[in-house]
């Protein structure tokens, strides 16, 4: 049994940061496109129908995960697209392609100056977002939930979307910080 709030925090969180990403991909599809080509595991035929397909499935899965009868579904959904993630950034990391964009357009989508580059971070963050979001497949504790528990949601959730943020920007941040590290 999962406590409420807990459940609450966990799934505005991801929500949050799913929608974030669907929102600046829808934005510059066909910068995702290329994002999604450089990762060399779609036909070029499939790009294009994937770049509007990835992103769209993210939002409705984010929406989902708001609403106790599309919770379950939604969660499945959310997932699934994490571990194509995940896998997708793992296959790269082993293959050595990791001078490309990770794709996630999340918080960093404002940063195009920073440098890409994909490495076992980026699979560890999406592992936890997958972590995170299987708590909509927890059964919630049947506790009352109280006025101060919203409170306690939001504070918590405002506190995890600024970890998320922070992640973010560190992993944006990673080549450079390396550069300067061998300089």
């Amino acid at each position: 049994m999962l406590d409420p709030v807990i459940l609450m925090v966990s799934l505005a969180t991801i929500a949050i940061v799913v929608l974030l990403g669907a929102a600046a991909k829808l934005r510059e599809p066909a910068k995702f496109s290329d994002t999604l080509a450089a990762y060399h595991l779609l036909p070029p035929f499939a790009l294009t129908p994937v770049a509007y397909a990835i992103p769209a499935l993210e939002a409705l899965g984010a929406v989902g995960l708001l609403f106790p009868a599309t919770r379950l579904a939604a969660a499945c959904v959310v997932i699934a697209l994490f571990a194509v993630f995940g896998t997708a950034l793992a296959i790269n990391v082993v293959r050595g392609n990791t001078d490309i964009d990770c794709g996630c357009a999340g918080f960093t989508a404002s940063t195009r100056e920073a440098p890409k580059k994909i490495g076992w971070w980026h699979v560890a963050r999406v592992a936890v977002l997958a972590a995170v979001a299987s708590a909509a497949l927890v059964t919630q504790d049947p506790r009352p939930i109280v006025w101060f528990d919203y409170f306690t949601a939001a504070a918590g959730t405002l506190c995890a979307v600024a970890a998320m943020l922070t992640l973010d920007m560190l992993l944006a941040n990673l080549p450079k910080l390396e550069s300067l590290r061998n300089s």
